[in-house]
């Protein structure tokens, strides 16, 4: 899980690699070196000045991120050329990753481009293992940082382990910046492996540049390239005893199909319809205008798609999403399990995704403080601590005297762990905004089912009436629970979670509550008088009537979670107290249900041969229902899952190469379910 950050030493001025025995770059010139050889070679202007008003991505991948110079210098073409509407996707590895002081000091060298550099290190990410995904420059720049491993990570955003499927349906990489240190001191950057992964994400419209070699090691370099299915031409560097490589490629060995039926790599996850990538003139309708839905439509509009969102209310965010006061809930282990490597991954995404919210008013990042619940939950706290250390902007552990400075009460317990960059929110506003924001019209139409025409390739929604309310060419479904209603979807194992929250008056210990705390439920700072408190879980329950019972437990948990807030807390009557109920969508295996839907009749027979092995290896892909999707199941944590699952979601849809790990996006797959059910010979 440790990051190693990056060993810099301050020679004639310039930051010097002591481990890898070279300069990151050298003097400022009239003509960067890195804008020389990769803004010039790659004939990047010309490229992006020539797209059209439609929308564009365009995707870079960089196998050394550095201190973020050619980040930087193609961000700053980008602006200056690309389309306003068009976004740039920049994919960067880095296995030791620069502190952020020390990267502030060595951009600061280039002050012609300290606009964008203090952007990037106002939103550098905390050194935490996996993909950081940063939107910048207003949304026109998408930066996934990747701390690790450069092969273990571009292998990770792959579709399969087979290169083949690397990018099945998925657009490839549009050009290379090869730019690890030398290669005589840093072999694993110019490698036959990493070069391979390199190619399975390429095609033939793919090219790849590499920084200046020098002629000891260029001829393994282009053997590499070459081998991985590129060709290679060198170029001279004015006199210099280094060269540079523009490598194209033309296909190879991890390119060519394999049998569909053939041992390999499970493939289930992937459609074995072969979909061209589409142009952006699609439509989307999204059914259900909660957290998931807005968040949902909000990323595909980005990307340049017509969307709709339908729901039975005429204002967003009115069932699950309605609460005045939700918190993005922290939740991390100390293990390395999908679970909490997601929920990691969505806090530090939702941290990010709310902050313009918070600034301009909205909610409140208070930070939250998670108090143990029992001694084995403070020993887990104390290995997370330790895990996160060098962390302290995300998280870190309070003694006593901390937590009752922070939180601005009287607690007992003796260690938390305290997520300054989290708060609350009211959900409902943050729906409304984000489709009045982006301009997307809400319809209100009450859905009863949705069927496929075969003929034109649309989804026709029928409303309760019976009546065709709307056609489109792609579905989401956001309906939470609402799923089980439709027969495309009913098959999903997710359940109807009734959860009360309760209205607490401010109390004259409890008016000083700085931060929210969490413990076997949770208490927010006072709003108007009153702070949120909660929330229940009633299972086979389905009334949104208040109950006395469900606020006299809301108020046990807290009281149980720390003595100090017993005795804060005083006496409340909870015969009328206020407070909302509603319900949540839950899953087993606690995980959010995201990407296109199954057809599950087909899957049944095509994976049958899981019962009798479920260890069974198959190249066999998967069967889905054509451009239909769903995003549901997040639980009590829609604020802390939705940003993350819409981004995931939303570039499933636009065919682009993800920016989560492959066994992450799996965990969080609809089929799923599907497939350990048939393992497991419960089918």
């Amino acid at each position: 899980m440790a990051i190693i950050a990056a060993d810099i030493e301050w020679r004639q001025g310039l930051p010097y690699s002591p481990l890898f025995k070279e300069f990151y770059f050298p003097p400022s010139t009239d003509m960067d070196e890195s804008e020389s050889v990769f803004l010039q070679q790659s004939e990047l202007k010309q490229r992006w000045q020539s797209l059209g008003k439609n929308f564009h991505s365009f995707t870079i991948a960089e196998t050394g991120f550095g201190a973020g110079l050619n980040f930087l210098l193609c961000s700053d073409l980008w602006l200056n050329t690309a389309p306003k509407n068009s976004v740039l996707e920049f994919f960067s590895a880095e296995l030791f990753p620069i502190d952020k002081a020390e990267l502030a000091k060595i951009l600061s060298q280039r002050p012609h481009l300290c606009t964008l550099s203090n952007e990037l290190i106002k939103h550098y990410p905390v050194p935490v293992p996996g993909i950081h995904n940063i939107e910048l420059f207003q949304g026109r720049v998408k930066l996934h940082l990747m701390f690790g491993d450069a092969n273990e990570m571009f292998s990770s955003i792959s579709q399969s382990p087979n290169q083949a499927q690397a990018h099945h349906n998925r657009k490839p990489v549009d050009l290379w910046l090869l730019d690890g240190f030398a290669p005589i001191s840093n072999p694993a950057l110019w490698s036959s492996d990493l070069l391979a992964t390199i190619a399975s994400l390429s095609d033939q419209t793919t090219v790849a540049l590499t920084a200046n070699i020098d002629r000891k090691t260029i001829s393994t370099v282009s053997n590499n390239l070459q081998s991985a299915g590129f060709s290679v031409e060198s170029y001279e560097n004015n006199g210099s005893p280094k060269l540079r490589l523009k490598a194209s490629f033309v296909g190879g060995k991890s390119q060519q199909s394999t049998s569909d039926n053939s041992s390999g790599p499970s493939q289930w996850h992937l459609d074995k319809t072969v979909r061209p990538i589409s142009l952006r003139d699609h439509e989307v309708a999204i059914i259900g205008a909660g957290i998931a839905g807005c968040t949902t439509a909000v990323a595909l509009a980005k990307r340049g798609f017509k969307v709709k969102v339908i729901d039975r209310h005429a204002l967003a965010g009115q069932e699950g999403s309605g609460n005045s006061q939700a918190i993005v809930y922290p939740k991390l282990s100390p293990r390395d399990d999908v679970l909490p490597r997601i929920n990691l991954r969505a806090l530090l995404f939702a941290s990010r995704y709310y902050a313009p919210f918070w600034q301009r008013g909205l909610g409140n990042q208070c930070g939250v403080i998670s108090l143990p619940e029992n001694p084995k939950i403070a020993e887990d706290f104390i290995k997370i601590s330790q895990r996160f250390s060098g962390c302290d902007d995300f998280v870190h552990l309070l003694k006593n005297d901390q937590l009752c400075d922070r939180s601005g009460i009287s607690l007992n317990s003796p260690i938390g762990l305290f997520f300054p960059l989290l708060g609350w929110l009211p959900p409902a506003i943050i729906c409304q905004q984000l489709l009045e924001e982006y301009r997307i019209p809400l319809m209100n139409i009450d859905i009863d089912h949705f069927n496929h025409q075969q003929s034109d390739n649309r989804w026709n929604l029928i409303d309760t009436s019976g009546k065709l309310a709307h056609s489109t060419d792609i579905l989401v479904v956001a309906t939470a629970y609402g799923c089980e209603n439709f027969e495309q979807t009913n098959f999903l194992p997710v359940t109807q979670l009734r959860g009360q929250i309760s209205k607490l008056p401010a109390k004259a210990k409890t008016k000083s509550l700085k931060t929210i705390i969490c413990g076997e439920g949770y208490l927010t700072p006072a709003q108007d008088g009153y702070h949120s408190c909660g929330a229940t879980y009633n299972k086979g329950l389905f009334s949104t009537e208040l109950r006395a019972e469900d606020h006299e437990i809301n108020i046990a948990k807290m009281r149980h979670t720390d003595p100090g807030l017993d005795a804060a807390l005083e006496n409340l009557d909870a015969s009328n107290m206020e407070g909302r109920a509603n319900f949540r969508c839950t899953t087993k295996d606690y995980l959010p249900i995201v990407g296109p839907v199954p057809n599950f009749s087909s899957m049944l027979k095509n994976f049958s041969f899981l019962r009798r092995d479920a260890r069974t290896d198959s190249m066999v892909m998967g069967d889905y229902q054509p451009n239909l999707y769903i995003n549901c199941g997040m639980g009590s944590r829609g604020l802390s899952y939705a940003p993350l699952t819409a981004e995931l979601l939303a570039s499933q849809i636009s065919q682009q190469i993800p920016s989560l790990e492959r066994d992450l996006v799996q965990g969080m797959h609809p089929a799923r379910f599907l497939i350990r059910d048939l393992k497991k010979k419960q089918l």
